[in-house]
C-alpha cells in the first residue's frame, strides 16, 4: 500500500510539472484580438487645423519674356530651382537689376517663377505673391527697347558730306563697345553712307573718311548722349556752291580722286534711283541742269557707251570734282 501511495505522489507530480510547463509555453490572453480592425461608424480621422495643401494654379503673370531687364525687390530669395522649397543661392537686401532668361514663368507652389541672372548669380526668382496682390520682380525695359532713348536724328541722307566739329572715334559698329578704327580730326569732311542706328542713347551714322590718305568706312555718332554737342556740323541752310561751266550738248568724262565710282541716278536727288555706277574717265554728254539739290548740283548726262544710258550726275565739289569738259584733256 505503501508503495502505490509512492506511486502515485509521483506520478501526480509529474503531471503538476507538464501543465505547467504547457501554460508557459502556451499563454491564454486576457481578451480577444480581432484579426481585422474595424472603425467605428461615429468616428471621425483627425485634421491637423494648421495645415494648409499647397496650391495647384497661379495668378496671372506680369509676362516677361527672354532677354527682359526686370528689378528684383531686396530681400527676395534667389533658389537653385523654381520651387518654394527649393534651397536658396543668395538674398540681396537691395533692390538689384537682373536679365530674365527663357524658361518661365513656371508655376510650382502657387508662385510664378523666372529664372534670372545677373551680378554673379543665376538662379529662379518668384515673380509675387500666391494671390497676385504683390508683384517683386517687376519689368524696368523690354529686350527689344534701347537702354537709352535717342533724340530725333539729323536729316541726313546717303552721299552728304559735311565736317566734323571735334575730333570723333570712328567705329567698327555702332556702340561705343566697338574696336575705334580711327579719330577722325577736327574739320575733316565725312560722307554718309547709311543710318542712323539709334543704340546707347546715340545715333550713329555709318560714314567714310580720309585721315593721313588712308580712306575709312565705319561708324560715328553725330552728337553727345541726350542732345549735347554736335560732333557732325550740319549747316541749318546747305546752298550749293557756285555750278561748273558746263554748256548743254558739251562733252564731259567722269573724274574723281576718292577712288569710288560716282552713281548715276534717275533724278537730280540723292534719293532718286541708281541707274549705274561710272567710273572714271567714262564719256558723257551734258543733256540739262544743274539743278541743286542735297547740297549738289546735277547735271543731266547721256553715257556714250555701246548701250548709251541717261541720268543725272552730281558734279562733285571744289576738293573733288566729279565731271570735266573734254577740252581740259586736250
Amino acid at each position: 500500500m505503501l508503495t502505490n501511495r509512492r506511486i502515485s505522489s509521483t506520478a501526480l507530480g509529474a503531471l503538476l510539472l507538464i501543465g505547467i510547463a504547457a501554460a508557459l509555453i502556451f499563454p491564454t490572453p486576457s481578451q480577444a484580438i480581432p484579426l481585422e480592425q474595424t472603425v467605428a461608424p461615429e468616428q471621425t480621422a483627425f485634421v491637423n487645423p494648421y495645415f494648409t495643401p499647397a496650391p495647384t494654379d497661379c495668378p496671372p503673370s506680369a509676362g516677361l519674356q527672354n532677354g527682359d531687364t526686370a528689378v528684383l525687390t531686396g530681400g527676395v530669395l534667389i533658389r537653385y530651382e523654381p520651387n518654394p522649397s527649393a534651397p536658396f543661392i543668395v538674398q540681396f537686401q537691395e533692390n538689384r537689376v537682373f536679365t530674365v532668361l527663357d524658361g518661365g514663368p513656371m508655376c510650382v507652389g502657387g508662385y510664378n517663377w523666372y529664372p534670372i541672372t545677373g551680378h554673379g548669380v543665376t538662379g529662379w526668382a518668384s515673380e509675387g505673391s500666391r494671390d497676385g496682390s504683390r508683384y517683386w520682380l517687376t519689368l524696368l525695359r523690354r529686350a527689344d527697347e534701347p537702354e537709352f532713348p535717342c533724340l530725333t536724328p539729323l536729316n541726313l541722307t546717303e552721299g552728304n558730306r559735311f565736317n566734323v566739329n571735334v575730333n570723333v572715334r570712328m567705329r567698327a559698329a555702332p556702340t561705343t563697345s566697338a574696336l575705334t578704327l580711327t579719330v577722325v580730326p577736327h574739320t575733316a569732311t565725312i560722307v554718309v553712307l547709311e543710318g542712323p542706328v539709334c543704340n546707347e542713347g546715340y545715333n550713329w551714322w555709318k560714314v567714310r573718311a580720309t585721315v593721313v590718305n588712308f580712306t575709312y568706312e565705319g561708324w560715328v555718332a553725330e552728337s553727345e548722349r541726350a542732345g549735347g554737342a554736335e560732333y557732325i556740323h550740319v549747316p541749318r541752310a546747305a546752298p550749293c556752291h557756285a555750278p561748273l561751266n558746263l554748256d548743254i550738248g558739251e562733252q564731259a568724262r567722269v573724274i574723281y580722286n576718292d577712288e569710288f565710282p560716282k552713281r548715276l541716278r534717275s533724278e537730280p536727288s540723292l534719293a532718286g534711283a541708281v541707274l549705274a555706277e561710272l567710273i572714271e574717265n567714262v564719256p558723257l554728254v551734258i543733256l540739262d541742269g544743274p539743278v541743286c539739290a542735297n547740297t549738289y548740283n546735277w547735271w543731266k548726262v547721256r553715257v556714250l557707251s555701246s548701250t548709251p544710258i541717261e541720268g543725272w550726275l552730281a558734279e562733285g565739289g571744289p576738293a573733288n570734282w566729279w565731271i570735266a569738259p573734254v577740252s581740259e584733256f586736250r
